[in-house]
């Protein structure tokens, strides 16, 4: 009984608010085979910190934020490890990004023109479909698991292009800062999962990529 108030106590201090959006626009089964995963765009780099970003592919507006130096490639790393591990495709990696290849879009370019180059892309590569990731938050929490000065704080979201008709076949957001469960008490169950601890910023995006990946879909 002690330990339960306990934790009902510790609850009231710690907690966290996640936006979490998957969408699958189609239906039908998607018949790939082979999918190009590109790494994860770091888009602080061209907007800057604390700005409003638009992603190229669903237009969703992000709000930037610092970005630590090896974000993207974790990010991109976690996601080719649970695609080998978990889907039936073939995984093509490019070891360039969309950006370092001149064909990042501009602020100018609509949905559709990006997805047609990102296809374009796909089909040099002979795969079916292309997976692109947009990185907007990577920001490391100051402070211990228990005692903090400010915490961590992620925002990404992941695109999968089919390259036959240009089309996004899915689509993934994930936001996520870690608050005060004084904010949010409906948030008990996640502070107690967590060990009731401030967490990493790579361990709040690993488990954000895991969840979404669970609606990845599967040929």
């Amino acid at each position: 009984m002690r330990i339960w108030w306990l934790s009902i106590i510790l609850a009231i201090i710690y907690g966290c608010q996640s936006k979490v959006d998957v969408s699958q626009p189609t239906p039908q089964p998607l018949k790939l085979k082979t999918i190009l995963v590109l790494p994860f765009e770091d888009m602080s780099v061209g907007h800057g910190e604390n700005l409003n970003a638009r992603c190229p592919v669903c237009e969703r507006v992000f709000i930037t934020g610092e970005v630590e130096d090896t974000a993207d490639s974790f990010l991109t790393n976690q996601l080719i490890v649970w695609l080998q591990k978990n889907s039936n495709y073939e995984i093509a990696v490019s070891p360039i990004s969309l950006d370092s290849q001149a064909l990042l879009y501009s602020s100018n370019e609509t949905a559709g023109l990006v997805n047609r180059k990102i296809a374009d892309l796909g089909r040099r590569h002979n795969a079916d479909a292309v997976l692109i990731g947009f990185l907007y938050r990577f920001k490391e929490r100051v402070g211990k698991g228990y005692s903090i000065e400010s915490p961590a704080s992620v925002a990404f979201g992941m695109h999968l292009i089919r390259v036959s008709d240009q089309r996004t076949v899915w689509s993934a957001n994930y936001e996520e800062t870690q608050r005060s469960l004084g904010e949010n008490v409906l948030l008990l169950g996640q502070f107690l999962k967590r060990g009731g601890r401030w967490v990493t910023a790579e361990e709040m995006a690993r488990a954000g990529l895991e969840k979404i990946l669970k609606k990845f879909p599967m040929s």
